[in-house]
């Protein structure tokens, strides 16, 4: 095993915790990865009479402290606290550690589990401990990882991994959340998306997709894509009590049978993580469809055919998938499919009787 530890971060944080135990309000002098709010997103500042060194707006003021190499901050009386610390929280030691195997960091606080996804094992501890704490503060977790240890061993369970290489990410410029599964189609509309993360991260990705406005998925070994969200999603969320996270699924409301409408351009199909044959799954979804969407009658013996047409004339078109979403399709409901069947069963392409 190798482990890094930040014995100087350790010590740091000793001192600030001792302090807030006392009921002091310790803020960094910068952003030091000691989680703390800085000096700078407090707002206006101005200077301060002895013996303080900053006022903070109308809410009271800073006094650098050297043994801390921060700043305490006290309230004028009867003032409300600054924006940044209502929710501020007493700051916890804690040691990580990772799976290599599995890219799983886990940190654990008495009864509390945090779990992140998609660690980069071939990075540096350093920088991998450095990047934990800047999603803990992100989260105002009040946890600081000073330790951290990386187990090389392979396990059994990197075969369920849901990406073969690093987890893709949705973004909306204030929160993330990691994605376990997703589907877009070829002008980047998101047809489905899975998320895993603290509440109120998702919350925020929820508002941006029901807003329609552009999110961003990353992925470290792969780039950036811009997503555009569609009109309307169905939603499920779930606590994973474990984790202290929740699951959340986003699925295009035409992507799920019967919520199609008849002035839709296009309806989707989804395949996901489960199914034993996903495109012998995904030809079935697509007669099922057509017999939702289309007035004559569809055989379902047809649909090997039909599917392999319509791909040739582009009225049936491959999404985009990845994670617990295994295929997808989007379906062109303006195509003449009448016509296409109709020519079909001419040539004699496809029967009424087997």
């Amino acid at each position: 095993m190798n482990v890094y530890e930040d014995k100087y971060l350790r010590e740091k944080l000793n001192r600030i915790i001792a302090k807030q135990r006392e009921g002091k309000v310790v803020i960094a002098a910068y952003k030091d990865g000691t989680g703390l709010p800085a000096r700078e997103d407090l707002g206006d500042l101005g200077r301060a009479a002895y013996p303080y060194d900053y006022t903070v707006g109308s809410f009271g003021y800073l006094k650098y402290d050297s043994d801390l190499g921060a700043y305490l901050f006290t309230a004028k009386p009867d003032a409300k606290v600054p924006p940044v610390l209502a929710k501020y929280k007493r700051l916890t030691l804690a040691e990580a550690e990772l799976d290599a195997a599995t890219r799983v960091i886990q940190i654990r606080v008495g009864d509390i589990l945090v779990t992140f996804s998609g660690a980069q094992p071939w990075k540096g501890l350093y920088e991998i401990l450095r990047e934990v704490n800047e999603d803990l503060l992100r989260t105002n977790a009040g946890i600081v990882v000073w330790k951290i240890t990386k187990k090389e061993t392979k396990s059994a369970a990197l075969k369920d991994c849901l990406f073969p290489g690093a987890v893709p990410k949705l973004r909306n410029g204030q929160a993330m959340g990691y994605v376990s599964g997703y589907a877009y189609d070829s002008d980047r509309n998101l047809v489905y998306v899975g998320l895993v993360g603290y509440k109120t991260s998702l919350e925020s990705l929820r508002v941006t997709l029901m807003a329609g406005k552009p999110i961003s998925m990353t992925q470290d070994d792969a780039g950036d894509v811009s997503l555009q969200p569609v009109e309307k999603y169905e939603q499920v969320w779930d606590p994973m009590p474990e984790y202290t996270s929740h699951h959340a699924a986003f699925v295009a409301r035409n992507a799920l049978p019967g919520k199609w409408e008849p002035e839709d351009l296009s309806t989707y199909l989804l395949v996901f993580k489960g199914s034993t044959s996903p495109a012998h799954e995904l030809q079935r979804l697509f007669v099922e469809r057509l017999k939702e969407a289309l007035e004559i009658p569809i055989l379902n013996e047809w649909g090997g055919e039909l599917w392999n047409q319509a791909r040739d004339q582009r009225f049936v078109q491959k999404l985009t998938t990845g994670g617990d979403c295994l295929q997808g399709a989007r379906i062109d409901l303006q195509a003449d499919w009448k016509g296409l069947i109709a020519g079909l069963l001419q040539q004699e392409t496809l029967k009424l009787t087997a």
